[in-house]
């Protein structure tokens, strides 16, 4: 586990130092289990699986946000996202997390990690829990 703190600290030291501070605020609060919010969000833990329900605890500090997504098998994954831009996920047994593509449509990040695939809402990267009200 110490490995994995030194290698996000690593990861973050690129983001601009504020920007650091927070991701790994939001960080540290989504290891201790200190979530703003939790819902759920699409995602694929496989390659060619379709996308299924799966649990998401959100952690935001500042301008960063930490999502813990927990797949139907129980293998969880740790999202960062700065500024509202994707940054990496956490290194599994699955693969070191820095493998990725992401983008953002339509109000959905759409983001991959190894092999796995989310889609989580915005409204929820930007701290508001509520679904948007049209």
């Amino acid at each position: 586990m110490r490995f994995v703190t030194i290698l996000v600290a690593l990861m973050l030291a690129t983001l601009p130092s504020p920007a650091a501070a927070d991701a790994i605020a939001a960080s540290q609060r989504a290891r201790s289990g200190d979530f703003d919010g939790m819902g759920n969000v699409r995602c694929a833990q496989n390659a060619g699986e379709a996308l299924d329900t799966c649990k998401a605890a959100f952690a935001h500090a500042q301008n960063s946000t930490v999502v813990v997504v927990t797949f139907p098998s129980s293998f969880k994954r740790m999202l960062t996202l700065s500024d509202e831009r994707f940054v990496r996920g956490n290194a599994t047994m699955s693969g070191v997390g820095t493998d990725t593509e992401w983008h953002l449509a339509e109000g959905t990040y759409h983001i991959r990690v190894d092999d796995q695939r989310f889609e989580i809402p915005q409204h929820m990267i930007q701290g508001d829990m509520a679904a948007p009200t049209e």
